[in-house]
């Protein structure tokens, strides 16, 4: 069974997009075991009220950094990342049993942090949310999990 930890920029909220992590949580969860992490600190809130991206993306990396394990396989989204079908990202799950992943905040990652991860990936060319990130990585996951244990779902 896999562990997959999900880290992300921000504060839990409690909204619409909740309901919707819960629901693909609960249906991959006899597959997997999945974390989810939010980070959230003085530093970050500090650099975001700057308005300085370059301090911005080094105060989300700086907060991530300590997350990336040598010994797990670290995934980075990015929308400068590298896209794959969800036939190749069921491959992944399936080869590396302890996977981290890494959402950042509205300005992303700088290229420091994006080289400690084993794979930088995209979700889509598309700018999006953290949040809706979250939830397109999250049924990703269950759709890959479908696939490597053989449930119909993923068709």
């Amino acid at each position: 069974m896999n562990s997959l930890k999900i880290y992300s920029i921000g504060k839990e909220e409690r909204d619409e997009f909740k309901k919707i992590e819960e629901h693909l949580l609960k249906i991959s969860s006899k597959y997997s075991k999945i974390s989810q992490f939010h980070i959230i600190n003085r530093d970050i809130l500090k650099k975001q009220s700057s308005g300085n991206v370059v301090e911005i993306e080094e105060s989300y990396s700086t907060a991530l950094t300590k997350y990336v394990r040598r010994e797990e396989f670290n995934i980075i989204l990015d929308p400068l990342g590298k896209e794959i079908n969800t036939d190749k990202f069921a491959n992944i799950l399936q080869e590396n049993s302890k996977i981290n992943f890494f959402i950042g905040g509205a300005y992303g990652f700088n290229d420091d942090f994006r080289r400690e991860g084993d794979m930088i990936l995209g979700l889509s060319k598309l700018t999006m949310s953290h949040k809706i990130a979250k939830v397109v990585l999250l049924e990703q996951i269950y759709r890959a999990l479908a696939i490597n244990n053989n449930h119909p779902y993923h068709k």
